[in-house]
């Protein structure tokens, strides 16, 4: 069990720290961009329905408020918390209170905040998915909601290209669904797909024995994740304009061939790699990594800038570098400083403010016994 809990965080580092790549657009070479967005938000989701355990001894009634402790809380704990970094942080353009939490509330982006839609969508996901296997036969389940994300996926961009007419709007609910609910619903039928695809995987008794036979190979291992890579790059490239995110892989079934190429050769590297304590650490604290770094980002775009203008530091975080050697230190260089740094928030947050971060009772317990 231990061992298995390990590939799975693992997979989870892996995970944020592609997202975080993928969120420094202005620095870093956009084929990588591109690259990460094929993959790592599918490769979240997968991983959350792989270790997905309905709790059919639970009613649905304590599933839902279990769900609001674990997700909708830290939800509002972190946009609470990025309300108060932004007064201090922002020299200018500081958000308006009103409109903060009003945006808040519905599920709307402000500053700094856009990674936080994850949570809501996560809770609606998880949460269904709970009450679906509750009362619906599991072999058909999969099948079921494979068609409907599909059909609700192309209702959904076809939803977004007709929004463009109220670009202008003033109304409220017109302007919030046009500005930032239908990517949320783009993210939920992501979610409900490559959810369901991780639970199929676990409950699955064939694919389940499958994925492990697969995660298992040991001979030439060095050749095996060669010939991965070298499969996974073929098709992006093949399909670099495929994004998982932007509501066009329901509609082209060689999109899922793209994301399940990546998927499965980063869980590959996860379980080959040897047990590592900053990276088992950071993917047992994801969802704070998840919420704040693009918080983290600005801070060191600020502190470059500083020490830049006055000490004439090297420019690292503030203008757009040309070349792509110059991008590719700037983009990864600015993930993994800003991954180090919420080490400290981690063991801040974890020690001071544990009861909004969503943990059940017990799990600290678990966490220090093998961090």
């Amino acid at each position: 069990m231990q061992k298995r809990i390990d590939w799975v965080d693992k997979a989870r580092f892996y995970g944020i720290f592609w997202i975080a790549f993928g969120h420094t657009t202005y620095f870093s070479p956009e084929i990588l961009i591109k690259y990460a967005y094929s993959f790592h938000l599918a490769l979240f989701w997968f991983i959350a329905g792989f270790v997905f355990n309905p709790k059919f001894k639970m009613t649905p009634a304590q599933v839902f408020l279990r769900n609001i402790y674990r997700y909708i809380i830290p939800y509002f704990f972190f946009g609470v918390l990025i309300y108060i970094y932004s007064l201090i942080i922002l020299t200018s353009h500081r958000p308006n209170f009103f409109t903060y939490f009003t945006n808040l509330l519905i599920v709307k982006e402000n500053q700094f905040t856009t990674p936080l839609w994850f949570l809501p969508a996560l809770f609606f996901v998880s949460t269904l998915y709970d009450y679906i296997l509750r009362f619906s036969k599991a072999k058909y389940i999969f099948f079921s909601i494979f068609i409907f994300c599909i059909l609700v996926g192309l209702q959904v961009e076809a939803i977004s290209s007709s929004l463009k007419l109220f670009e202008e709007t003033q109304v409220f609910w017109l302007e919030a669904v046009r500005s930032y609910l239908v990517l949320f619903f783009w993210g939920v039928t992501a979610g409900f797909l490559w959810f369901g695809f991780g639970y199929f995987f676990k409950s699955s008794k064939f694919f389940n024995t499958l994925l492990n036979n697969f995660l298992k190979i040991k001979r030439y291992k060095i050749l095996f994740l060669f010939l991965l890579l070298t499969i996974n790059i073929a098709l992006f490239l093949l399909f670099d304009e495929f994004d998982i995110f932007n509501g066009s892989f329901l509609s082209g079934f060689l999109g899922y061939i793209v994301t399940f190429s990546g998927i499965f050769f980063w869980l590959y590297v996860s379980n080959i790699t040897k047990n590592n304590k900053f990276m088992l650490y950071l993917g047992k604290n994801t969802l704070t990594i998840f919420t704040i770094h693009e918080a983290i980002f600005y801070f060191f775009q600020r502190v470059n800038e500083f020490f830049f203008y006055h000490f004439g530091f090297p420019d690292l975080f503030i203008t757009r570098k040309k070349l792509f050697v110059e991008q590719c230190i700037s983009g990864f260089s600015l993930t993994t400083i800003s991954l180090i740094f919420s080490i400290f928030i981690i063991l801040l947050l974890n020690k001071y403010c544990y009861i909004f971060l969503g943990k059940m009772p017990g799990q600290k317990v678990f966490m220090n016994k093998h961090n």
